[in-house]
Parts: C-alpha cells; structure tokens; sequence
C-alpha cells in the first residue's frame, strides 16, 4: 500500500512538474496567428459603419521572462460598404452615381505583452504594440474612383487570455479584444480607428 503511495505521489509530481514547463514562457518562441472581427468607432463609421468580418492577424513572440514577452506582429482588415444610389452636386453639373468605400489596413508593429498569471487554466494578459500601417483606401463614384496608398501610424493597446490545451499545455487558445488607433486623412477621411475581437491558437516554435 505505501509502495503505491509513493508511485501516485511519484506520479503526481511529474505531471506538475511537466505542466509547469509548459505553461513557462521564458527563454521560447510562439507563433500565434488569429481570426479577427473588426468594428468601426469614431469618425471611421462616416465611412463605413458595417462590421468587418475578413481579416487575420498573427504574431512571433519571445519570452524574455515568464511574464513578459517581446516580440513582431502584423494583420489584414478589410472595410467596404456600399451606398444607395444618390445626386452628386458638382461646379455645373449634377452627377447620379453609386458610393462604395473600400478601405484595406496591414498594420506591422512591434509587441510587449505581460501576463498576469502564467499558471492556471485561464491566464490573462495585456499588451501594446506600435509601428507602420499600409493603407489602402477607395472611394467609388460609379466606375469612377478615387483612391490613395499610404503609409501612416498604429497602435494597438489590447487585452485577453490565454488557454493551454492538451495534456502537454504546448499549445493554446488565444483570445482578446484590442483597440486600433489609426490616424488618416485624405478626402472625407478622417481617422480609420476600430476594436477588433480576436481567436487563434499559439504554438510553440521550438521545445
């Protein structure tokens, strides 16, 4: 009997030991790409007030402690709406056409993230990022269009929580909600700003 003990102990012990490994960031690469949603705010909704459902976004983080990590992270958004059709009134003349706006943004950052807690089922965390925004943007009058491609600013202050899955916790669930500060102006541009919803699974790029 305490033979047996002493293997369930023995036993126990190892599986904390393993999970505890796991579920450590230091010293390890993560490779996390993510589905994204993304919603309009401020100006950006004159635009486009429809949510965007087609964008992706991924990132390569290294763990410079347990808790802290450093790392690139960079994205696709796709805004379009589509007007009714509507008089356009210009010097002399009166134009009917159909109004579509199509705006792309690849933002390219550089990341801290911090977590709270690297035990646990659920561990939450923060993060900032910052760096460069390609921006693509389009302006349909009809067959007509006016568009321009920009580079500018982004930011991304954005919150979530972590999920290790599986008996070895090397992978994980990745949720959070982030705020991405964009400024742009050009034509009735004026700031393309939104909150994104994102999911995806880190994987670990080396043991």
């Amino acid at each position: 009997m305490k033979k047996l003990i002493n293997i369930a102990i023995t036993f126990s012990l190892l599986i904390f030991f393993q999970n505890k490994l796991w579920s450590q960031q230091q010293g390890s690469w993560k490779f996390t790409p993510s589905y994204s949603v993304a919603i309009p705010v401020g100006d950006f909704k004159d635009l486009v007030s429809e949510t965007s459902a087609r964008g992706w976004n991924a990132e390569a983080m290294y763990g410079l402690t347990d808790q802290v990590s450093l790392g690139i992270s960079g994205g696709f958004q796709d805004f379009y709406q589509r007007y009714p059709r509507e008089v356009l009134h210009a010097d002399g003349s009166d134009i009917s056409a159909v109004i579509t706006n199509s705006i792309q943004v690849i933002p390219i950052m550089l990341k801290a993230k911090y977590f709270l807690s690297n035990e646990g089922v659920v561990q939450p965390f923060a993060s900032l990022a910052a760096g460069g925004n390609i921006i693509q943007y389009q302006k349909y009058y009809g067959q007509f269009v006016d568009g321009k491609t920009k580079v500018g600013f982004a930011a991304q202050p954005e919150i979530g929580a972590y999920v290790p899955l599986g008996a070895m916790k090397r992978i994980g669930l990745n949720i959070s909600g982030a705020y991405n500060i964009m400024p742009f102006k050009y034509n009735d541009a004026n700031g393309l700003s939104n909150i994104a919803f994102k999911a995806g699974l880190s994987i670990p790029l080396q043991r």
